[in-house]
Formats: structure tokens, sequence, C-alpha cells
């Protein structure tokens, strides 16, 4: 995001460069129309799968986060063409740049949930304890604050000058970035300790098809995705400041549509061809005990049959 200086404010518009940049007529608005189309289309499917699930009493909220997700970067984008054709409205700089880093947090969320899942595959024991609950409880608590904490320094960098609030602003985004980073990284060294540390029990698949070992690589896979786009928004915030007229690689909107839009794109398409309501699906009590009067009727008309 970029620092803001005074011209006739507040809020002030930006002099340094931001990740992605400033946007234009001539290209971001194409570009930009075409990402809407394909996150509309994506995330059409997931309701679209989120809907058949529950009609089949296979109720899985991750395909709504993706719906969710995918609305938010919808916003995104039609607040990114709002810009090239508004380029002097800073309230609408301030919309674009406080989108970009809110939702990607969404997809955090899920492989974070996917990883913990497969964990509790390989160790249920250790998933069930106190301890291992109360961290990702707190994890998921910090994540939300921290986005907060982002969000209010963004939006108040295009209303002050004072250099002290200004360097105060900055650092809390960098620490914000970097417990990102930290966050999206994690699931990578937690899913392999998973399947290296020997266990006390038997793993215990779930979900409804795949293998434990398929899901463990879906999980490292879309972990590492995650970390290449929020290392690029996080060289764009922690490198040196620069003039926006002088933008380092990281803060050009090439930077901004391969690192972020389209890897994003993957990842949503990849759970949506995965079927991760299928792999990573647990049952909950309601949903169990369906299943459980399912299998009594079953096993009732076979004794009825014999």
């Amino acid at each position: 995001m970029a620092m803001a200086m005074a011209s006739k404010g507040p809020p002030y518009a930006p002099t340094t460069a931001g990740f992605g940049g400033r946007p234009d007529t001539k290209i971001d608005v194409g570009v930009s129309a075409l990402f809407i189309a394909l996150f509309g289309l994506l995330g059409i499917l997931h309701m679209r799968i989120f809907k058949m699930n529950k009609a089949a009493g296979h109720f899985f909220i991750f395909n709504g986060v993706c719906f969710g997700f995918c609305m938010s970067r919808i916003t995104t984008f039609v607040m990114r063409i709002e810009w090239a054709q508004n380029p002097t409205s800073i309230s609408i700089a301030i919309a674009a740049n406080v989108f970009v880093s809110a939702g990607v947090i969404l997809l955090y969320v899920i492989n974070m949930n996917f990883c913990q899942r497969t964990v509790r595959g390989y160790h249920p024991r250790f998933y069930n304890s106190k301890l291992f609950k109360n961290v990702f409880l707190a994890y998921y608590i910090s994540l939300i604050a921290v986005l907060i904490m982002v969000i209010v320094t963004t939006v108040q960098s295009f209303y002050t000058l004072n250099p002290s609030v200004l360097k105060a602003d900055m650092n809390v985004r960098k620490f914000g970035v970097m417990w990102f980073l930290i966050f999206c990284f994690a699931p990578i060294p937690i899913t392999l300790t998973a399947i290296f540390m020997p266990s006390t029990t038997e793993p215990q698949n779930f979900g409804k098809k795949g293998s434990l070992k398929t899901k463990a690589i879906m999980v490292i896979i879309v972990s590492a995705v995650l970390t290449l786009s929020t290392g690029v928004r996080a060289a764009a915030t922690l490198g040196p400041l620069r003039s926006s007229s002088d933008p380092a690689w990281y803060n050009k909107r090439a930077a901004f549509y391969v690192f972020l839009a389209t890897l994003e794109i993957l990842v949503v398409g990849f759970f949506a061809v995965m079927r991760v309501d299928q792999r990573f699906f647990v049952p909950g009590k309601a949903e169990a005990e369906r299943e459980t009067d399912a299998e009594s009727k079953t096993s009732e008309g076979t004794a009825r049959q014999v």
C-alpha cells in the first residue's frame, strides 16, 4: 500500500508505489473485467456445489466460503476499475487497497482448516487434545485481529501527514503481512510433521473419497501457492519505498495480476475441480446421526431379507 502525502486533503493522495500500482483505463479496465468474469464463474460453481450438497443433507460450509471469497474479489476488481476511471478519487483508492488485503484471508482459513482435518486423520488422539484445539483457535482469532489492525492503519495513513504516525502505520502493516505469510505457510510444516511423526494410533481417513496422502499433498500445494502470492505482497510492503513513477517489479500491475489474481483463481479452481467437498468432509453431529440411522435401516432391511 502506498504511503500518502498532501496535495489537497485529507485524505491525501499516495506518492509512493503500492502493490499493483495506479490503474489506468487502457489496461486495467479490460484485465479487471476478465478477472471479474472468472471469479464470477467460480463463485457460481462453488455455490452450485454448496446448494447441491445441502439439498442432499451434506453440509460443507467451505464451498460457501469460496463463494464469499469470489464475491470479495469481484468487489476488489470493480473498485480497481472505478479507481482507473476516477484516478483523483482518494476514497476509491482507499477502498481498493483495503479489499486487496482483506479477501485472501478466507483462503488462508480454508486451507488451515483442511490442514487440521489432515492432522486429525494421521493423529486422531492428538487432534482431540485441548492444547491442539486451543492453539488453532488462538491463531484464528489473531488472524482476525491482525487484519483489523492492517485495515485501520491502511485507512489512517491516507488521513495523516504526521511522520511518526505514518511510520507506526507502516510498521503495523509490515507485521501484518509477515503474520499472514506465516499463517499461509504454516500448513506445510504442520502437515509434513503429521505425516512423519510416529503415532500411537492408526491413521483414520475421512471424507467420501481420496486417500489421506492425497489430502495432505493438496494442503501442501495450496499452501505453497498462497505463500508465493503473499510473499510478493510482502515484498511490496517490506521493500524500500519507491516513487510511484519508479516502481519496483513487485509494485507493478503485472505482479498484481499474476501473483494475486491468477494464483487465487488457480486455488479456488483447484478446490472445485478436486471436489474438496467430498475429500475434506467431516460429518457434523446431525449428519453423523443421519448416517447412523441410514446404516441401521440398511442393516434391518438386510436382516429381514435373510
